[in-house]
């Protein structure tokens, strides 16, 4: 029933008349706190001084949009349609409010006038396909990727969030079973970007078309979400985000998108508000290392742990920016201070080794006196091992030490947990080969070596495996 009321009402918005008055719009604050509150109070002032100002009205559906209260957002960006409709955000963020209250065909309806008015913002096409997509209606989502594409082919360069739609439409062509086509999208899209997502997405297109060894060659390492995607009409939504979270919100999602600068302006306006948030200083600290200011790095990491000593990650990262200083005692010494602050905090008993092996030089390679250095790092990479260690990079080193500890039972087998999962780096097919050797069982050395170079015919390490077993067998391939 709301629905249809919905549907009725963007049709006598289309027919816009300015002669009937609007009713005021929601004011229903009960329910929130602090900044937020105050905000859409004075925002709600204003609508009430200008009741015939579009603008005024979608400043405040924003605030609604972005602090968690869509459907109040719809009215009032119904409204702002109402009395400006001609101007595609309006209904843009409209469409947005009602995809959010579970609204998707009204918010489809007025997408498709965003798109009408303005349909070179690509994302009027490809983000209502996401919603269909994600909603089983994958033959009318792929018709909105195809669009965002006619109109990206004709632009004079490639739009920025280009990926959008060819994403979509991989992602609904391998729905349709049509992988032959969607691998060619792909490869366009591998020119694009450099993300496991999309990777992950070729893997999967390559093994639905029966191209295996391809499917298997390829490693999908990292967050295999979607990739965000650029589009400047959502930057006032993110503008009116308010209170702690909010704010916070908004400076990752533009540390994500690479926008630095402005991230720092909000961070510095954020920090004003609360001045001894260690959430902040730590996300200035991601800044100045993004940045290359090693000084500010450091810096506000001080900052952080001066504030609150027993926040761990404070001092885990104060002790990676001291380890990329070069400061290694002091870096080890804010590593005991991380798993001092959780004695279950992974990451502090990984840095602990990481930082025992430098120490001792034993990541410039192998030495005859290693093994008691080793020992003492390994009781570090045992801790976290027992806690829980899932990314790769940390397995393969975990796998790497207990090989060079001459624990090779345990090598072998976190190194093969390691080469049975996808995401896996060659280098662990290179180093089990090695601990199947040092075992002397030369057959699965060799078929390890042989498996990953299947996988990775590139990997100069399995190549040269290969080829020490070429030469002791005389020259011939093994």
């Amino acid at each position: 029933m709301r629905t249809a009321a919905l549907l009725s009402l963007l049709v006598l918005v289309s027919a816009c008349s300015e002669s009937v008055p609007l009713p005021p719009p929601p004011s229903n604050v009960e329910a929130l706190e602090g900044e937020v509150r105050e905000a859409i109070q004075e925002q709600h002032a204003r609508v009430s001084g200008a009741p015939s100002s579009a603008e005024e009205r979608q400043l405040l559906g924003l605030l609604y949009l972005a602090n968690g209260r869509a459907s109040d957002a719809a009215t009032c960006l119904q409204q702002a349609a109402s009395l400006d409709s001609g101007n595609p955000r309006h209904w843009y963020h409209l469409a947005m409010a009602l995809e959010e209250s579970d609204q998707i065909d009204a918010a489809l309806q007025a997408m498709d006038r965003a798109r009408q008015l303005q349909p070179n913002h690509l994302a009027t096409a490809w983000r209502p396909g996401f919603w269909l997509l994600e909603n089983g209606r994958t033959t009318e989502a792929l018709a909105l990727f195809e669009a965002a594409a006619a109109r990206d082919r004709i632009a004079a360069r490639p739009a920025p969030d280009g990926a959008a739609h060819r994403i979509g439409r991989a992602r609904c062509l391998l729905e349709l079973d049509r992988p032959d086509e969607a691998i060619l999208i792909l490869e366009e899209l591998q020119q694009l970007i450099d993300h496991y997502y999309a990777t992950y997405l070729m893997a999967q297109a390559y093994r639905r078309a029966g191209r295996i060894e391809e499917a298997e060659a390829i490693t999908a390492e990292g967050n295999l979400s979607p990739p965000s995607y650029p589009d400047p009409w959502l930057d006032a939504r993110g503008d009116a985000q308010r209170g702690y979270e909010g704010r916070v919100s908004r400076i990752d999602a533009l540390i994500d998108s690479g926008r630095l600068d402005e991230a720092m302006r909000r961070l510095t306006q954020a920090s004003a508000q609360w001045p001894d948030d260690v959430n902040l200083l730590n996300r200035r600290a991601a800044i100045c290392r993004a940045t290359g200011d090693q000084k500010g790095w450091i810096r506000a990491l001080r900052s952080a742990v001066r504030i609150d000593p027993d926040d761990e990650s404070s001092q885990y990262n104060l002790s990676v920016a001291l380890q990329n200083a070069g400061d290694l005692r002091a870096a080890m010494n804010h590593a005991h201070l991380a798993i001092k602050a959780n004695d279950a905090f992974v990451p502090g008993w990984l840095q602990i080794g990481r930082l025992t092996i430098q120490q001792a030089g034993l990541d410039q390679g192998t030495r005859p006196d290693e093994l008691d250095a080793i020992n003492t790092a390994l009781i570090s990479f045992d801790k976290a091992a027992q806690l829980g260690i899932d990314a790769p990079h940390d397995m393969l080193l975990y796998g790497h030490v207990l090989f060079r500890g001459r624990r090779l039972d345990d090598a072998r087998t976190v190194l093969t947990r390691l080469k049975d999962r996808s995401d896996a780096p060659p280098q662990a097919w290179a180093i089990l080969s090695e601990v199947h050797t040092a075992a002397g069982d030369h057959r699965s050395a060799l078929g390890t070596a042989i498996d990953g170079l299947n996988r990775f015919p590139s990997s100069p390490e399995l190549q040269r495996i290969i080829e020490r077993y070429r030469r002791a067998a005389g020259g011939q391939t093994p």
